[in-house]
């Protein structure tokens, strides 16, 4: 793929993101040393980033002292596993945002448990230079929670069990329309906003999704509806 054309965007996204992160930290986690190098050359400012690792382990004690607000991290690190370190870290640390790139093919196990313990963005690898993956982190920045499609093909190896259905049926007409909004990465404010309602009604709204879906998370809910084919999967990451 010819990326000489994808300079400018590029560097348009990394500015976005500067400016979306503002007075935030961020902790980065490559298993490659040259992506994370061009990741750091033109994406974060230096005091917004409070660490740039290669292994698991490295990247949880920077989190576990300087406290963060995000992770961008690999699946593949040089030691340890990105979705383990993106399910301790979201065990300890619930409130902390998490994107995590996929450049194999994990064990759908392995992949559904990230997204239950609360993963807030999962995207491929390969997204990367396309203006995607920009787009999928300011979504999460943003308070959003991104998937990408083609990651559903291996979560759908293991299939939902009858009781989601049975819950599925229990959803009211608003309830779908926030729900729908959670998958397209709407935090609650932005719901809030755009169903001209308070945002503690769809705080209520997301509470009894959760319930009714048996759903650990935001996350674990979007994914869920997703799968089961409850909402329309947006033709493409929208910009923000």
């Amino acid at each position: 793929m010819d990326f000489s054309a994808r300079l400018g965007p590029i560097r348009q996204s990394a500015g976005r993101l500067r400016q979306l992160l503002n007075n935030e930290q961020m902790v980065v986690c490559f298993g490659s040393r040259a992506q994370l190098c061009f990741f750091l050359a033109g994406h974060l400012d230096e005091q917004q980033l409070a660490g740039a690792f290669t292994t698991a382990a490295e990247a949880l004690h920077c989190i576990a002292s300087q406290q963060p607000g995000y992770l961008l991290c690999s699946d593949q690190l040089e030691a340890g596993c990105g979705l383990e370190l993106v399910i301790a870290v979201k065990q300890r640390w619930p409130a902390l945002r998490t994107l995590l790139m996929i450049g194999g093919r994990p064990r759908p196990a392995l992949l559904r448990a990230v997204v239950d313990a609360g993963c807030d963005g999962l995207l491929l690898e390969n997204s990367l230079g396309q203006g995607t993956a920009t787009s999928m982190l300011e979504t999460v920045c943003r308070g959003g929670i991104v998937v990408d499609r083609a990651l559903l093909t291996l979560l759908r190896e293991r299939p939902m069990g009858p009781s989601a259905h049975a819950h599925l049926q229990n959803l009211s007409s608003r309830e779908l329309e926030v729900l729908t909004l959670v998958c397209r990465g709407r935090n609650n404010a932005e719901i809030a906003q755009q169903l001209v309602i308070a945002i503690d009604t769809v705080k209520s709204h997301v509470k009894n999704l959760l319930l009714k879906l048996g759903a650990k998370g935001r996350t674990h809910a979007a994914v869920m509806a997703l799968e089961l084919g409850l909402v329309p999967w947006p033709q493409e990451v929208e910009p923000r």
